[in-house]
């Protein structure tokens, strides 16, 4: 298991998680080892401002790691939109993996057009109908953002999203492994940054939303990065190596909300 956070500012999407993959070597359903190496679990489009981000199973059909995977759909799946990729993403998994034996999430982003704006989507492609329970071989899909902004069309998120941010309460949501211990240090490492930000007399560090917004979108991932940093330290001060479920490095991606309107 790992972290992976989804935080949306009003510059765009930012996707984030730990880099321990952890492994182990079962005889039938005993755990002879376990142990944890480093990988990739957010990664985005080359050509789109599209992000992925996973946690759960650390490896698909005949030994291939998730996120070498991923790279080969992201490479077949270049010009298809965010909505049909989420469908093409669940197809391919059933397809590839054909077995209930380890439980997966995946989340899937980026900005569409609606009603002449631009609004944020979130999929998430799951296999499970609880949280990391009743693993099944079949994967669901639903969009997430559309949940918490029920109604709102993409210029209302934004203004809502901007005055989360200056109030110091980005909105995000996270999947992995016991997320109350990571809100509690989330919590206490933004109220440090903030005090940090307006009081340090050096002013070392901006507001991130007081820049142009790929500096703001840069700014944003540093202040993610530590928090998901600061976790991973926690596992390593207080687990044993092979329970640190969490930590080796963090990797940030982004997808940048487009700065022109959409064709009417």
């Amino acid at each position: 298991m790992s972290i992976l956070v989804v935080q949306l500012v009003p510059e765009g999407l930012l996707f984030g998680a730990d880099r321990n993959i952890t492994t182990e070597l079962r005889l039938g359903d005993d755990v002879l080892a376990s142990g944890q190496s480093q990988g990739p679990k957010v990664l985005k489009w080359p050509n789109h401002e599209i992000v992925v981000g996973y946690v759960g199973r650390a490896m698909i059909a005949d030994g291939v790691h998730t996120d070498e995977w991923l790279y080969d759909f992201i490479g077949r799946n270049l010009h298809t939109d965010l909505q049909q990729l989420a469908h093409e993403l669940k197809d391919r998994l059933e397809f590839d993996l054909r077995v209930a034996d380890a439980e997966m999430v995946l989340h899937l982003g980026g900005f569409v057009e609606d009603a002449g704006q631009w609004r944020p989507q979130v999929w998430c492609i799951r296999n499970s109908e609880a949280p990391y329970r009743d693993v099944k071989a079949e994967f669901d899909v639903s969009e997430e953002i559309q949940k918490y902004f029920s109604g709102m069309t993409g210029d209302q998120i934004r203004a809502e999203v901007e005055q989360r941010v200056q109030a110091w309460q980005p909105f995000w949501f996270l999947q992995g492994h016991d997320l109350g211990t990571f809100n509690t240090f989330d919590g206490v490492l933004r109220d440090g940054m903030r005090a940090i930000v307006q009081t340090h007399p050096d002013q070392h560090h901006p507001f991130p939303d007081s820049l142009f917004f790929l500096d703001s979108l840069r700014e944003w991932s540093k202040h993610l990065k530590m928090a998901i940093l600061t976790y991973g330290a926690y596992f390593g001060a207080f687990y044993e190596p092979f329970q640190q479920y969490v930590g080796g490095g963090a990797d940030v991606v982004w997808a940048a909300r487009p700065q022109i309107p959409p064709f009417q």
